[in-house]
């Protein structure tokens, strides 16, 4: 029975590399070691987003939504938008923006997917 020999491959494993020859983003850095001092400081589920994102997402509407996520459970999209008086479609797109960027997440109980927040604490990197 012949031995089978690896062939030699070209693609380097992604975990030799000296962390001098990193071409890291500095800001990528530096929320990384935000994100780790909240967490040696009593708040480990954190998502820290960046100060653009969070302007662009976060608006008096959509954190209204967080709000009430935070104290109720509803069972769905739609009874989100009739518990708080807005619109389905409104509530849904913006429940979409705040799932593309992981503030929320839907938890599918048959039919229906109730959002509910991801995180409990969201933090925006701080102006350095």
């Amino acid at each position: 029975m012949p031995e089978f020999e690896e062939p030699p491959t070209s693609v380097p494993d992604p975990n030799d590399f000296e962390t001098e020859e990193a071409d890291i983003d500095e800001r990528l850095e530096l929320r990384a070691a935000f994100s780790e001092a909240l967490t040696q400081h009593g708040f480990p589920d954190t998502l820290v987003l960046t100060r653009e994102r969070a302007e662009d997402i976060f608006h008096d509407r959509r954190l209204d939504l967080l709000d009430y996520l935070e104290e109720h459970d509803p069972r769905s999209v739609r009874a989100l938008a009739e518990e708080l008086g807005y619109d389905k479609g409104v509530v849904s797109r913006d429940l979409q923006k705040l799932a593309k960027i992981d503030v929320i997440e839907y938890v599918e109980d048959g039919r229906a997917k109730a959002p509910r927040l991801k995180h409990k604490h969201v933090a925006i990197e701080p102006v350095i």
